[in-house]
């Protein structure tokens, strides 16, 4: 599974952010969220969802010795991961990564996101 984004679609609305950090946290906090809303003011002005790809091999894990399965169920990484996934889809704050985990199945982003620009969709 991943999430399929179609940046038309994205109103900027931040819903997803906010349901993000909420699941996971407990906190309303868009800069402690997994996926991120870009907006691109000076081109197109368009609202770009940014979210972890789930890569089949991990790319930004390449260089450690680590179990990818157990990684990928985890939602706070380390910052150190960040530069390591060249799709820059890994956001932080203060310190920490925020990695999409899917919600363990069942992303709740998804659930909020009224114009349908992510979507839950398998490989």
């Amino acid at each position: 599974m991943k999430i399929r984004v179609e940046k038309e679609k994205c109103s900027g609305c931040h819903l997803c952010e906010m349901v993000c950090s909420l699941v996971h946290l407990g906190t309303l906090n868009i800069e402690k969220s997994a996926i991120r809303i870009e907006r691109d003011d000076l081109n197109s002005s368009l609202n770009t969802p940014v979210v972890c790809h789930q890569c089949k091999k991990m790319k930004c894990l390449s260089k450690e010795k680590t179990d990818e399965a157990a990684e990928k169920k985890i939602f706070i990484w380390s910052e150190s991961r960040v530069e390591a996934c060249p799709f820059k889809a890994l956001s932080s704050f203060e310190g920490r990564a925020y990695h999409c985990d899917l919600c363990g199945g069942n992303p709740q982003c998804t659930k909020v996101c009224t114009p349908g620009a992510i979507a839950l969709v398998s490989r």
